[in-house]
């Protein structure tokens, strides 16, 4: 299963750009390609983390506290959680955000966990996609762009028999609106570091 789970993450089709290492700080390395015959790019941040993926995964899971541990989110609430063991395989999330260099933005996103976890091995992963279908649930706000395209996962894998984490944070996003590529690029290049940064930070303060 584990095998399967990563094969999307190392196999490059014909038509898929290579990842270019776009900078390199404090132990983070931001990447970045084009994506199909877009403009706007796809973005990674990899690092370690000193912390076993458990701890790691309680931070990057903890949505309902994200607007105290993540940067650009002013508020946000979860709107349902379903399936699974614990009722969260699922989750659906609001967030309102202020982001680098664009005005304020808000979107609805749909999480799904798909960790792949036995025996202290394995990998812990959750993935994202925008849902356009539900402004009934939350109403587009006057002065607030609602985004339609966010997509991206979080994955866990351990190292140092467990003690420490191997993170990857990938996500592909456009804030929408009448913004030059440029300046999404180099927003989702501010953010993209900080967001893996603050999982960091609030993984220390544990």
């Amino acid at each position: 299963m584990t095998s399967l789970l990563l094969l999307p993450l190392l196999v490059l089709s014909a038509d898929e750009a290579p990842w270019e290492q776009a900078a390199n700080t404090d132990g983070v390395r931001v990447f970045a390609r084009k994506r199909g015959d877009g403009d706007v790019r796809e973005m990674k941040a990899q690092g370690l983390i000193e912390a076993p993926p458990a701890e790691v995964w309680k931070a990057v899971r903890d949505y309902d506290n994200y607007p105290k541990t993540m940067p650009y989110v002013e508020s946000g609430k979860v709107l349902s959680r379903e399936g699974g063991e614990k009722g969260d395989k699922v989750t659906f999330l609001y967030s309102l955000i202020k982001t680098p260099l664009v005005d304020r933005r808000d979107y609805i996103i749909r999480l799904v966990d798909e960790t792949d976890w036995k025996a202290s091995s394995g990998v812990m992963k959750v993935s994202w996609t925008v849902v356009n279908d539900m402004d009934d649930k939350v109403p587009v706000v006057k002065d607030v762009v609602r985004v339609r395209i966010n997509e991206g996962y979080w994955l866990l894998e351990p190292r140092d028999d467990g003690k420490k984490t191997f993170a990857t944070y990938y996500v592909y996003t456009s804030p929408g609106g009448s913004i030059p590529n440029f300046i999404i690029n180099k927003a989702n290049s501010m953010a993209v570091p900080a967001v893996f940064s603050a999982i960091k930070k609030t993984v220390s303060k544990k």
